[in-house]
C-alpha cells in the first residue's frame, strides 16, 4: 500500500512539473519584457527558457535589449546562454532568492550618433531615471490600501515579489564600438556582482534589473574610455576642430574619450 501511494506521489510531482514549467516560462518571459522595457525605455525580450522544477535550474537562450530610436544596430545587448540557479523554497515566499546567474559571451554594441549622443549613455540615463522614480513611488505604493481586494493573476503575484541575486557573473563579453564610419571590438573585463537586492530594504524585480543593467553599462562605458580606441578617438577629435560653443565641454562631460 505504501509503495502504491509513493508511486502515485511521483506521478503527481511529474504531472505538476509538466504543467507548471510552461507556466513559469511564460510568466518569466512576460516579466522580463514588461519590467526590462520599463527600465531601459526600449524593447526587452527573452527567447527560450528551459526550467527544471526539480533542480531549480534554468537555461535562457537569449535576452535582447533594443537600441533607442535612430541607431543603426538593432540591439545594444545580446545576452546569450544564461544559466540560472534558483532556491526552490524561496518561490513560495515574498522574496525570490536566485543563487547564481552566469552569462557567457554576451555581445554589447556601442554606437555614436554624434559627439554628444551614444546608445550607452541614453540607456543609462533611462535606467537612472527609472531608479529615481521607483524610489519615490515605492513608499506610496506600500501605504496605498485598495478598497476592494481582487484576485491577482500569476504574473501580478510574481511581479509583486522581491528578488535577491546571490551571485551574478558575466564573462567573455564582446564590445563592438562604432562611430563615424569606424568600427573596433574589445573584450570587457569580467563582471561579478554579489548579494544584489540584499539588505533591510529588499528590491523589486525591476529595481534589480535596473541595478544589473546599470552595472553592465558602466563597465562597458569605462572600457570604451580605457581601451584607447585610437581610430574612433582620432576621428572624433578631427571633427571637433572648428566646433564652437559648449559642444566640446559637453563631450568631456559625457566622458566618451576621457578627459
Amino acid at each position: 500500500m505504501k509503495k502504491r501511494y509513493f508511486l502515485l506521489g511521483l506521478v503527481a510531482v511529474a504531472a505538476g512539473a509538466y504543467y507548471f514549467t510552461p507556466s513559469v516560462s511564460s510568466i518569466v518571459s512576460k516579466l522580463v519584457h514588461k519590467y526590462g522595457s520599463e527600465v531601459t525605455g526600449t524593447d526587452v525580450t527573452l527567447k527560450g527558457l528551459d526550467f527544471s522544477l526539480t533542480k531549480g535550474e534554468a537555461l535562457i537562450d537569449k535576452i535582447t535589449v533594443a537600441n533607442p530610436a535612430n541607431y543603426k544596430t538593432p540591439n545594444i545587448f545580446d545576452l546569450n546562454k544564461i544559466q540560472v540557479k534558483v532556491n526552490l523554497k524561496s518561490l513560495t515566499s515574498n522574496t525570490i532568492v536566485i543563487e547564481s546567474i552566469v552569462v557567457d559571451k554576451p555581445e554589447i554594441t556601442y554606437e555614436m550618433l554624434s559627439l554628444t549622443q551614444n546608445n550607452i549613455k541614453e540607456i543609462q540615463n533611462n535606467v537612472e531615471n527609472y531608479l529615481k522614480k521607483s524610489a519615490k513611488e515605492e513608499p506610496k505604493a506600500e501605504q496605498a490600501k485598495p478598497q476592494e481586494a481582487k484576485a491577482a493573476s500569476d504574473e501580478e503575484k510574481a511581479g509583486s515579489k522581491k528578488v535577491v541575486i546571490k551571485k551574478l557573473t558575466i564573462s567573455n563579453a564582446k564590445l563592438s564600438a562604432a562611430a563615424m564610419g569606424q568600427e573596433v571590438a574589445v573584450t570587457l573585463p569580467m563582471i561579478e556582482m554579489k548579494n544584489i537586492g540584499e539588505g533591510s530594504e529588499k528590491k523589486s524585480i525591476p529595481q534589480v534589473i535596473a541595478m544589473v543593467i546599470n552595472k553592465i553599462l558602466t563597465v562597458a562605458s569605462q572600457t570604451v574610455v580605457n581601451s584607447k580606441l585610437s581610430n574612433l578617438e582620432n576621428v572624433a577629435k578631427e571633427n571637433l576642430k572648428g566646433v564652437v560653443g559648449n559642444v566640446k565641454d559637453r563631450v568631456k562631460e559625457l566622458g566618451i574619450f576621457g578627459k
